[in-house]
């Protein structure tokens, strides 16, 4: 798989995101997952969207140990719900740390399958609302 770098504007807007919300990381994190998958799995099915997700979090494991999910809960609903509980176990800046690691293994696996543009054009789909505050000449960096 080609390594793709992230980019300085899917890195604003994840963090675009998640500051937009004044709930805990934990709480904002399963908000924008419970945004985002459904947009994807429109275009990819819920047959990509699993496997992506799941590699997603085993490579964000690597970083994050805590974040290991309960090998029981197999639906997405219930990971993301795992995630949440993760997360809610952690301070706020090891949470912050943890979600952001797996949105950004997420997208960057995401991207290297359908490339920058589109994964771009869909995090502002799906998270239209929480990173319309972000002034676009922000993206422009």
């Amino acid at each position: 798989m080609e390594n793709i770098e992230p980019t300085p504007m899917r890195g604003q807007l994840i963090e675009a995101a998640l500051t937009t919300h004044r709930q805990t990381v934990a709480d904002a994190t399963l908000h924008l997952w419970e945004q985002l998958a459904p947009a994807l799995i429109s275009i990819i099915g819920e047959g990509g969207f699993k496997p992506l997700y799941t590699r997603s979090l085993r490579l964000a494991v690597r970083q994050h140990p805590w974040m290991a999910p309960d090998p029981t809960k197999s639906v997405i609903r219930e990971r993301f719900a795992d995630l949440q509980a993760c997360l809610q176990r952690q301070d706020a800046t090891l949470a912050r740390l943890g979600s952001v690691s797996l949105f950004t293994i997420f997208l960057d696996v995401l991207a290297s399958l359908i490339g920058e543009e589109l994964t771009t054009y869909l995090l502002h789909s799906a998270w239209r609302q929480e990173t319309s505050e972000t002034a676009a000449k922000d993206f422009q960096k």
